[in-house]
């Protein structure tokens, strides 16, 4: 008859050891599939409230006002040359004049265009930039304090249709409206708009411009 082997103290401890770990195991799983906080943030709120767009803006604004400008300038220009034109009487004269009128049109229409598209183009370059510094400075607030999940909310709970005769169909407003909601209820509590414009805001202060 064999005898079993009675278990020794260093022996007993580490089954102890392992059958704790075992134990463990779906505690520390259940943990860490577990969701933190969560937080929103309204986009359009954070954009309107930082220093970065207020700049970048006054200089677009300015551009605008160039651009107004140099508007009033050529098409001077072109109804100086319209005057001309109707001022002659001779008639090679008048085909010299008007093949220059229609030159400095043809010029001032590509140039007015090509100003709107680079307008257009900056307009959108500032709002992409904006958004990827948004959505940057949002991660690292969530980082920082370990918010697991941030929905972009609009803060808007009412549905609001345009009574106008250019606006579309009230039923398509309305449709709309729904269509883009995602966020049905957000307690005030988890709403971090402000902190996001509070932390952009400093990063953009602490820049050399």
């Amino acid at each position: 008859m064999r005898t079993r082997t009675p278990l020794t103290f260093p022996v007993a401890g580490i089954l102890t050891v392992l059958f704790m770990a075992l134990v463990a195991i779906p505690g520390a799983s259940a943990q860490r599939s577990s969701s933190g906080p969560v937080a929103v943030v309204d986009l359009a709120g954070v954009m309107s409230g930082l220093a970065e767009r207020a700049d970048a803006e006054a200089q677009l604004r300015a551009k605008e006002e160039q651009y107004l400008t140099e508007v009033q300038q050529k098409e001077a220009d072109v109804r100086a040359l319209e005057a001309a034109f109707a001022g002659l009487s001779d008639p090679a004269e008048r085909i010299a004049a008007e093949e220059r009128l229609d030159a400095a049109t043809v010029q001032f229409m590509a140039w007015n265009e090509l100003w709107k598209r680079q307008m257009d183009l900056e307009q959108a370059l500032l709002l992409e930039k904006l958004y990827k510094d948004v959505m940057a400075a949002i991660a690292e607030m969530a980082q920082a304090d370990g918010i697991d999940l941030v929905l972009i909310h609009d803060g808007l709970s009412d549905i609001q249709a345009e009574f106008s005769p250019n606006a579309p169909p009230l039923a398509t407003q309305i449709r709309n409206q729904i269509a883009v909601r995602r966020v049905a209820y957000a307690a005030p509590q988890i709403d971090r708009t402000h902190d996001v414009i509070i932390r952009m805001n400093n990063a953009y202060g602490a820049t050399d411009r």
